[in-house]
C-alpha cells in the first residue's frame, strides 16, 4: 500500500488532490507512526466503520508491521499468502469533520490501531467519535 502522511491532501487512486479531503492512517513500516494505547470508544467506533468500507479494490493490502505470512497452496494448486483476515484489507473509510472537511482512511486503520497501537490526529479520533 501507498504511503501519504497523515493531514495531507487524499490523492490514493489517482484521485485530484483537494485540500478538504485528508489522509488518514495510510501507513509503513518506511515511516515512523504516533503511537498511544487506543480508547475502547474509539476502537469500538473505528471498528464500526472498517467493518463497511467503500471503493474496493481487486486484491488486498497485507499490514506492513506484521511479520510476512506463509505461504499455502489453494485447492487449485496455486500459492497463496496465508494471513489473517484482520491483517489486510482493501478498501477505505470516510469520516465528515468540522469545517466541511473529510478524512480517508483505509480500512486497516482499525488493525493498526488495535495490533500496532497507532494514533491516528486527535481531529481524525473527535470526528469519528461525533459521527456515532
Amino acid at each position: 500500500m501507498a504511503y501519504y502522511p497523515d493531514l495531507t491532501p487524499f490523492v490514493y487512486g489517482g484521485a485530484e488532490p483537494d485540500p478538504a479531503i485528508l489522509n488518514i492512517g495510510w501507513l509503513c513500516s518506511d515511516h515512523a507512526i504516533a503511537t498511544a494505547v487506543p480508547d475502547a470508544a474509539f476502537v469500538a467506533a473505528l471498528a464500526k466503520i472498517a467493518a463497511d468500507p467503500i471503493n474496493l479494490y481487486r486484491g488486498s493490502h497485507l499490514c506492513d508491521f506484521c511479520p510476512h505470512p506463509p505461504t499455502i497452496l489453494s485447492p487449485g494448486g496455486i500459492p497463496m499468502l496465508d494471513s489473517p483476515r484482520e491483517t489486510r484489507g482493501n478498501g477505505e473509510i470516510r469520516v465528515e469533520g468540522q469545517g466541511g472537511l473529510t478524512y480517508v482512511a483505509p480500512a486497516l486503520i482499525h488493525h493498526y490501531v488495535v495490533a500496532h497501537h497507532y494514533a491516528p490526529p486527535q481531529a481524525f479520533i473527535d470526528a469519528l467519535m461525533a459521527a456515532r
